[in-house]
């Protein structure tokens, strides 16, 4: 199957994107070149109606409501020839169970992507190993002996740590990252598909899972991550998100091989799917080409995709 539409992008009000070239008018410009018919764009969104963790970082301070409707306001139902579609990249806190978008907010949105697998946001998305832990605990200790620094604010500095530094604080591990992450990966895909805010809106807004156990930041390890999950546990978690009529997202970095063992699975448990190339610059959209050879191996076709994204 040939992609023709790539709904995960992110122009330049995303805040992850550094490009100020990246423009509305430079996607669908790219979007033309390579042929497609639908384009969506869905920048990182949280409702501020929805409390923030105190765990968050600021990253989703500035990612509000008012500042991602600015981006409505540039956009057409299509442009040179291209269906445009205005979506969102909202956040699922697994370790919280808390979603970032209300049913008010979702009801603005022709589509949403939902991420489960952002572990690389520690202690917000994903809790932190038993190692990191207790290496933060060592440091509490340590600046606790600092004159001046109340236990408060010697356990701020100790949570502050990046985890990189934190090793030489760790004494023997205890703890194994890579089913620290698989498992995590499963529990929040159940709880996702269990959460009371999406069953709200889930019927009224197209839901599709991005990256869906593909972890971020954690590229070399997701064979290792993907192969502890059983192919019993794929299809109750697929079944369930088939009955629910959300989907998932095929992108780049399904060339690896167990993503053809787990979106085969998905295809047989009925799932529908979208194609996202999560491009940050225009030229990466063309990402979505890799999901091809997956798409002919496993016998997905267009008839496999959710009903928003076909024209």
């Amino acid at each position: 199957m040939r992609a023709r539409h790539d709904v995960h992008t992110h122009n330049f009000l995303s805040e992850c994107c550094s490009d100020n070239g990246a423009t509305v008018e430079s996607f669908v410009k790219r979007a033309k070149e390579l042929d497609l018919q639908v384009l969506g764009f869905s920048n990182h969104t949280w409702d501020e109606s929805v409390a923030l963790p105190a765990t968050a970082s600021r990253f989703y301070k500035k990612q509000c409501m008012p500042y991602e409707l600015l981006l409505k306001k540039q956009i057409r139902d299509e442009m040179q020839g291209i269906k445009i579609l205005f979506g969102a990249e909202t956040e699922y806190c697994g370790m919280y169970d808390i979603l970032g978008m209300g049913k008010e907010a979702a009801l603005q949105f022709d589509y949403l992507l939902i991420p489960h697998t952002h572990v690389h946001m520690r202690h917000f998305v994903m809790p932190p190993t038993g190692d990191v832990l207790r290496a933060r605990d060592t440091l509490t200790e340590i600046f606790s002996g600092v004159e001046g620094l109340t236990p408060a604010r010697a356990r701020a500095l100790a949570d502050s740590m990046p985890e990189a530094e934190l090793e030489p604080f760790m004494g023997e591990k205890q703890s194994d990252y890579i089913r620290h992450v698989s498992d995590f990966m499963v529990k929040s895909f159940r709880t996702l598909m269990e959460n009371e805010t999406l069953k709200s809106y889930s019927d009224l807004v197209p839901i599709s899972i991005a990256h869906p156990f593909q972890p971020v930041g954690s590229f070399a390890l997701r064979p290792a991550m993907q192969k502890l999950i059983s192919d019993n546990t794929y299809g109750e978690l697929f079944t369930m998100a088939a009955k629910r009529g959300i989907g998932l997202e095929l992108n780049g970095g399904v060339e690896q091989e167990e993503c053809y063992r787990m979106f085969g699975i998905a295809k047989e448990c009925g799932c529908k799917f979208t194609v996202g190339s999560d491009a940050h610059v225009p030229e990466n959209m063309k990402k979505i080409f890799i999901c091809e050879k997956l798409t002919e191996t496993l016998g997905i076709t267009e008839y496999d995709l959710m009903d928003f994204v076909r024209v």
